[in-house]
C-alpha cells in the first residue's frame, strides 16, 4: 500500500492528543502524540509509537522516568508547538520533577520498560504507568481527519 493512501485510511481514526516529555537534567524534550495506546490495567502499561525523528527519543532508555500529557480542547496550540521538531515559546513543563503539564486533561507519570525499534527507525516505547492526575472536567483535544477538533459530533470535520 502506498504511503498517501494509508495516511488517507488512518484520518478517518479519532485519537487524543497529548505531549510525551521527558527531562534530561534540567532540560525539558517533548514531542506531540496521536499514537497513545493503554496496554493493561494489572500491571498498568501504555504504549506509545514515535517516528525516527521525534525529540524524546535519545531520552527514552529503559528505567528513564517521563509523562504523558494528555490534552484537553483548548490546548491544540501547545500541540502544535510541540509537533515541531525544535519548539518554541515558554515551558508549560515544572521546573523539577516529572515534567507533567499543570491543567492538561491528565497526566501519567511512566517508567519505560522496553523500547522496541520498528521498520523505518521509529520507536514503540512501553512505559509503567506509576502516577497519575485526574481528569479536569474538560473535552479531550483529538486529531480526526488531518485537524484538531473534540467530541461535540457537529464540530468533527468530515461527517455528514
Amino acid at each position: 500500500m502506498d504511503v498517501d493512501t494509508f495516511r488517507e485510511l488512518l484520518s478517518h481514526w479519532a485519537a487524543t492528543v497529548g505531549i510525551i516529555a521527558v527531562r534530561d537534567d534540567d532540560r525539558v524534550y517533548g514531542t506531540t502524540i496521536t499514537s497513545f495506546t493503554p496496554v493493561a490495567t494489572d500491571p498498568p502499561l501504555v504504549l506509545v509509537s514515535l517516528g525516527p525523528h521525534a525529540q524524546v527519543l535519545p531520552f527514552l532508555t529503559e528505567g528513564t522516568h517521563y509523562a504523558i500529557n494528555l490534552l484537553h480542547e483548548s490546548q491544540a496550540d501547545l500541540a502544535h508547538v510541540y509537533a515541531d521538531s525544535f519548539p518554541v515559546g515558554p515551558s508549560p513543563f515544572p521546573d523539577t520533577g516529572t515534567p507533567t503539564i499543570e491543567g492538561a486533561l491528565t497526566a501519567l507519570s511512566c517508567v519505560v520498560t522496553g523500547v522496541v525499534t520498528v521498520e523505518g527507525g521509529g520507536r514503540l516505547v512501553l512505559g509503567r504507568v506509576t502516577e497519575g492526575t485526574p481528569p479536569g472536567g474538560r473535552r479531550p483535544l483529538l486529531w480526526y481527519r488531518r485537524a484538531s477538533t473534540t467530541l461535540a459530533a457537529d464540530d468533527l470535520p468530515g461527517l455528514d
